[in-house]
């Protein structure tokens, strides 16, 4: 078992029998020193077991204790990093943060749960500064009134310039001061809202409310707490947050621009508007002023030959649909609706004008290829290339060239100077090609885990996106993916292959 599940599976056993003790808070400040085990491995997939990649570390902080079972801890630390990509490399540095520490219960004996989160900043030696934010638990274990012995494990959420890892520390507090507690007492119940229940007990103790809601109002009465209620004078659904659906259309009133009349959520609650008055509502009425029938999408069948009238070539006359409405003695009407000379049921296109030799469809660019096969319908190209612009093969190496040639500080999506003039090529061969769009893409070798490797290929891949739409390349022109290390092009077994491994991709689509 994990040591985060391991903390987290005591803090669930000792909940029922904890609590904190009230002079705990009465001593209002204190120091705390821990021992620090920094986890990166987790979270790179690595062996969980192989305690020996833990990296050391120490924090000292200052503690101050707030009412409400509140604490805050502002700590000073120093560890080591150990880069995913070199065993061997290590890194000192030093973080300064803010922890705020929610303890669950107002009494203990010995031992306490509590929750924690806050921000720290980071300061490797030789790096950038990197902010995360800690997110955890941890137990306090009373051995004296001013002196707990603490264990916390919490998940370090990267934000910006640093990995997000697992930590774990165990060390002691020390509350300054001294104070001595009366002795028992019976103290009376408070009661100060007067509902019947103690302020102990009652969720809000200077407001009237009920036992069901411990202690806090329901002022109309609908069955939801007034502060979860966002209709508190007016009775309303709990499906609504307490407001209520006057019409009962499913619209609550508060976003009903109708509320005493029904209407689809669609149309804001309001019915929706029926001009020529058919029972079909003008958003679904193909013929919104013309009384006509719901079958026939609200359009009329003057003759009844189940043809709405505007398809029916003959609306006064009954006929069969092979005729297009028209009885079957009378003369079949040729169709042209492109009026290119074409019958539409012989034309490939009856829509848009074409020659007969493209069988009716036409040829934009006039390179030969009927817009319906060419790729690039509006520039002249060979029919081998699909109807676009070959590229010259100058401008294919180039582009293979790119792909090893922009280079990235090591583990960050952050673009070295040398690649800047390598995406400057790229910006002008896109602009030769207005025909074509450009998909970039993103790769890793196989050192760190997977989700690592997706995240830095695809943050990779953008950056190099954003850069060309900074040189003037619009966005609609671009795509970006990150592939992680699921595609190599050689194997990863080497430094040359994981060389080749690591690049990013530039390949022209016609648009």
């Amino acid at each position: 078992m994990k040591p985060f599940s391991i903390a987290a599976f005591c803090l669930l056993l000792c909940l029922p029998i904890t609590g904190l003790d009230a002079q705990y808070f009465e001593l209002k400040s204190g120091i705390m020193a821990r021992k620090t085990l920094y986890d990166f491995s987790t979270l790179r997939d690595e062996s969980f077991g192989a305690l020996r990649n833990y990296q050391n570390g120490f924090e000292l902080a200052y503690v101050r204790n707030f009412k409400n079972h509140l604490s805050v801890a502002f700590p000073l630390a120093a560890g080591i990093y150990r880069d995913s990509t070199n065993e061997f490399s290590k890194t000192p540095f030093y973080s300064i943060g803010a922890q705020a520490q929610l303890h669950l219960s107002e009494h203990f004996d010995w031992v306490n749960p509590y929750l924690t989160g806050g921000v720290n900043a980071i300061l490797p030696k030789g790096g950038d500064l990197g902010i995360q934010v800690p997110l955890g638990i941890g137990l306090m274990f009373k051995v004296h009134p001013q002196i707990y012995l603490n264990v916390q494990s919490d998940y370090r959420l990267s934000v910006a310039n640093w990995e997000g890892h697992l930590q774990h520390q165990f060390g002691f507090v020390y509350l300054l001061g001294n104070t001595k507690r009366p002795d028992t007492l019976a103290m009376p119940i408070l009661d100060a809202d007067g509902d019947g229940i103690p302020d102990a007990q009652d969720l809000c103790p200077t407001v009237p409310g009920i036992a069901k809601f411990r202690g806090c109002p329901d002022t109309d009465g609908d069955g939801v707490e007034d502060s979860a209620d966002k209709c508190p004078e007016l009775a309303g659904l709990a499906e609504f947050s307490g407001c209520p659906d006057t019409d009962g259309d499913g619209v609550p009133d508060t976003e009903d621009e109708c509320p005493t009349l029904a209407g689809p959520k669609s149309n804001k609650g309001c019915p929706e508007s029926d001009r020529d008055g058919d029972g079909v509502p003008d958003a679904s009425d193909a013929c919104p002023d013309r009384a006509g029938l719901r079958e026939m999408a609200g359009c009329p069948d003057s003759d009844g030959d189940g043809i709405a009238d505007h398809e029916d070539k003959c609306p006064e006359q009954a006929g069969p649909r092979t005729t297009m409405g028209c009885p079957e003695t009378a003369p079949k009407p040729v169709k042209d609706s492109d009026g290119d000379g074409i019958a539409d049921d012989q034309d490939e296109c009856p829509f848009a004008s074409g020659p007969s030799r493209f069988k009716g469809c036409p040829d934009t660019d006039g390179d030969g290829i009927a817009d319906k096969h060419d790729a690039c319908p509006n520039t002249p190209g060979p029919a081998s290339n699909k109807g676009c612009p070959v590229i010259e093969q100058s401008d294919i190496e180039a582009l293979d060239y790119a792909m090893r040639a922009v280079q990235f500080d090591l583990g960050r999506a952050t673009l070295k100077s040398e690649s800047f003039g390598v995406l400057d090529k790229v910006q002008k061969i896109l602009n030769k090609y207005p025909d074509y769009n450009l998909s970039i893409a993103g790769h890793t070798d196989n050192s760190g885990s997977p989700g690592f490797n997706l995240d830095l290929s695809t943050r990779r891949a953008k950056i190099c996106y954003e850069y060309l739409i900074s040189l003037g390349i619009s966005p609609s022109r671009l795509s970006y993916i990150g592939f992680g290390s699921a595609q190599p092009i050689a194997p990863n077994d080497s430094e040359i292959g994981r060389y080749l491994n690591r690049r990013v991709e530039f390949n022209l689509v016609p648009r």
